[in-house]
């Protein structure tokens, strides 16, 4: 990963930790949304950080079954907002676990 997307991710993940700071202290139901929201936009940020910095010694089945899940977890998390779909947060927790291990895989090769 270069420089700048290091830079951004750090970025991303130290607003995202405050936001579920901030909403866990508050106990606020407007913080508590934007936390799930902040979860989907960090999900959406390592799909596209995964398939952007994939070089070509990369397994491309892994590389696109990684952004695959992260994508569909940044997804599920916006769809268990909707009124009698909560379940979908469990999906997007597994979803982003899937992902976040695919690109460990990706990494440690």
């Amino acid at each position: 990963m270069d420089r700048r997307s290091r830079t951004i991710l750090r970025s991303i993940l130290i607003g995202y930790v405050a936001l579920i700071a901030a909403s866990i202290l508050t106990d606020s139901p407007i913080l508590a949304t934007a936390a799930d929201l902040g979860f989907a936009g960090v999900a959406g940020f390592f799909a596209y950080a995964v398939y952007a910095n994939r070089s070509s010694s990369d397994d491309r089945r892994i590389v696109l079954g990684s952004v695959a899940a992260l994508a569909a977890a940044a997804v599920a998390q916006v769809v268990a907002l909707l009124p009698g779909l909560a379940a979908a947060e469990t999906v997007s927790t597994a979803l982003f676990v899937a992902g976040f291990l695919g690109y460990f895989l990706l990494r440690r090769r």
